[in-house]
């Protein structure tokens, strides 16, 4: 399988997701612009909603609830 363009920006939402700092996609989606990220990839990944469940889920994992 090949990996596509939104692999690193997927990893590095999981991390953000993973340090408790974060309440939401739309938290972690500002992050990552702020870290540099092009707002178009941002913006397709946010487009994915199985990413965006499996982030909540680690947003909650990592809130402890």
């Amino acid at each position: 399988m090949a990996t596509d363009d939104l692999t690193p920006l997927r990893t590095r939402a999981y991390q953000l997701a993973d340090t408790g700092r974060f309440a939401d996609w739309d938290s972690i989606a500002a992050a990552l612009m702020d870290e540099g990220a092009i707002p178009v990839i941002v913006r397709r990944a946010g487009d994915d909603a199985l990413f965006k469940i499996m982030l909540a889920n680690r947003i909650k994992a990592a809130d402890g609830a």
